[in-house]
């Protein structure tokens, strides 16, 4: 058994706990690597991550923007993903159980369920594609100033927006900014594209559900730049008359150690029972 950690660099406390769990898999006979910003605070060797790495786990320990990071890490290695969560809120990790040496013996002895989550991949301007887990999101960069974004759908001009932004997510990205724009929530086994205007300056403002195959593309108008994040992270700065295409983009492996349902999930998370 290979497990690779990602763990959350900037928090002591995290980096302390992930110490003691490599001890812990050590014992029970897992050869434990990790991130290559990481190995020297763990104590443990680097990985490439790709496919000749041989992982037959990728462990994020932090909050959702880690299990992000272990997904661009990981996803190129065939490995599941599994997130840890380290004690803030967080829709893509677990919290840890309670009976944490059981939990430890099932990792280390490949006892876990997979799911299959849906990516997305954005280019712009027809250059190689940036590939995402969560969304990507195109938004004004001037204070008190809209954006223009002429949207067309598999090369079918559908409506120019004025808005602050416009989120395109994947189910699993439902959760995250979609969300604060008041888009769907969404199961994470369903393969779509939702998008959601943010802040629109136009009386048609719902969100929009799409098949993964459909290219959604954005033109920036006027005289007015966007920028383009990716998972939270900024990617570009588009000019007008530069344009993005989103669509589906395959798909990558989640880990788990317990069934639960999409329901229940939510209810955990926002705290509704």
């Amino acid at each position: 058994m290979r497990i690779a950690l990602v763990p959350h660099i900037r928090q002591g406390r995290t980096v302390a706990w992930t110490r003691d769990m490599v001890a812990a898999l050590q014992e029970r006979g897992v050869e434990v690597v990790s991130a290559p910003d990481a190995a020297d605070l763990i104590g443990v060797d680097p990985t490439p991550f790709g496919v000749k790495a041989g992982l037959d786990l990728v462990v994020a320990i932090g909050g959702d923007g880690t299990v992000l990071k272990a997904v661009r890490l990981g996803r190129g290695s065939g490995a599941p993903i599994y997130g840890i969560n380290d004690g803030r809120l967080g829709y893509l990790a677990d919290v840890l159980p309670d009976d944490f040496p059981t939990f430890l013996d099932r990792m280390a002895s490949g006892e876990w369920l997979t799911s299959e989550r849906m990516l997305l991949a954005a280019s712009i301007n027809g250059a190689p594609p940036t590939i995402g887990l969560n969304d990507v999101v195109v938004e004004k960069v001037e204070n008190q100033r809209t954006v223009r974004l002429a949207i067309s759908i598999d090369g079918e001009p559908f409506i120019n927006y004025p808005a602050d932004g416009v989120v395109v997510a994947t189910a699993t990205g439902s959760t995250a900014y979609n969300l604060s724009a008041g888009g769907p929530l969404i199961d994470p086994a369903l393969d779509v594209l939702v998008m959601t205007p943010v802040a629109p300056h136009f009386l048609f403002s719902r969100a929009m559900v799409f098949p993964p195959h459909h290219r959604l593309r954005f033109e920036v108008m006027e005289d007015r730049s966007a920028g383009v994040g990716v998972d939270g992270r900024e990617i570009a700065i588009m000019r007008p008359g530069d344009w993005i295409e989103v669509e589906g983009a395959g798909h990558v492996t989640f880990a788990r150690f317990a069934e639960r349902s999409f329901p229940a999930s939510v209810k955990q998370k926002f705290s509704l029972a």
